[in-house]
């Protein structure tokens, strides 16, 4: 077998693989489906809170979480799980209907939210 059959031959298995791990679903990122989900998820992540009203991002990409002490959360996906980040002093900017959130978390990536142009506008001044 020549060296190029054998570079061929690898190709052609790494394509392979990656497409039987997009068949099987490894590549889907997780979507928050509704407001219950989004408040278990905080709820569970941070003893003693106790969620009061939330908003969800119209494609499920995130969501935002008060609490009945005035606490706000981040609740979105990475990678194939969800993650809770409580916002202390996010960096917020607001463009129409979409909401940036930032959390103070040097590593933390930044989460856009469609959530509409009135929920963006009542939640930017909020945070």
């Amino acid at each position: 077998m020549s060296r190029i059959d054998l570079l061929l031959f690898s190709v052609i298995g790494v394509a392979m693989l990656v497409l039987a791990a997009r068949w099987l679903g490894f590549a889907r990122v997780p979507a928050i489906a509704s407001d219950a989900l989004a408040q278990r998820l905080a709820a569970d992540a941070l003893p003693g809170f106790v969620p009061a009203d939330t908003v969800r991002s119209r494609d499920g990409a995130g969501a935002l979480v008060a609490g009945h002490d005035g606490r706000v959360v981040l609740v979105r996906p990475l990678g194939d799980r969800f993650v809770v980040r409580p916002l202390s002093r996010p960096i917020v900017a607001r463009a129409g209907a979409v909401l940036r959130v930032r959390p103070d978390e040097l590593m933390f990536p930044e989460t856009a939210l469609d959530l509409g142009e009135a929920a963006a506008a009542r939640w930017a001044a909020r945070l």
